[in-house]
């Protein structure tokens, strides 16, 4: 008797055994598929940073071309070849003045002993020899001198001076109608220029 009801015990466990043996494998089932889905989300997340970092790349690599054709390099380069041709000139201007003959100066009274003329200008004027700043449309007297620079536009390289017209950086010109000379030294498209009078 004892054995028939742990025979019909046993038959009524095995099917509950049975739904738990099941329940344990799809909960098995279920985490397997939960971790493939969260591998394959990683694995889409990677790919979408990937392609966003390619896309910024790509738009980078074409700032940069467009960049090189805006004429900037050209710009540059001209600008080089400019500063290089006004440095040959200053410096074949330098070398001619220095293997010039010096002028023979004959004997005389010392400097010190010239008069100076009260009807010539002696303040307010700039001394002969001196170099200066000029800006467009002024007047500047020369001391002790009649003449007075008179200057007009002034580019990146010239200066243009009354009774003489464009003077180029490291050139010089004669004042029409006197015997004095304006070298230009240098000059900027600002507005500012240095020049040196030297009168004879």
């Amino acid at each position: 008797m004892r054995r028939y009801r742990r025979l019909v015990l046993i038959d009524r466990l095995i099917p509950f055994l049975a739904a738990l043996v099941g329940l344990v494998a799809l909960a098995g089932a279920v985490a397997v598929q939960l971790n493939a889905e969260a591998r394959t989300n990683a694995v889409m997340a990677a790919i979408a940073e990937l392609r966003t970092s390619v896309d910024a790349l790509g738009k980078r690599a074409d700032e940069l071309a467009a960049a090189d054709n805006d004429g900037t390099a050209a710009g540059l380069l001209a600008l080089q070849d400019r500063m290089v041709k006004l440095e040959g000139a200053w410096n074949t201007q330098q070398t001619a003045a220095a293997t010039a003959p010096a002028p023979l100066v004959p004997a005389a009274e010392p400097a010190a002993t010239a008069e100076i003329d009260p009807n010539l200008p002696t303040t307010d004027c700039i001394p002969l020899g001196t170099r200066f700043m000029v800006t467009p449309n002024e007047n500047y007297p020369l001391c002790q001198s009649k003449a007075v620079v008179k200057t007009g536009m002034i580019t990146a390289d010239s200066v243009s001076i009354d009774g003489i017209g464009q003077v180029v950086e490291t050139s010089f010109g004669n004042i029409v109608g006197t015997s004095c000379t304006v070298m230009v030294f240098s000059a900027d498209a600002a507005g500012f220029a240095e020049v040196r009078v030297t009168c004879t």
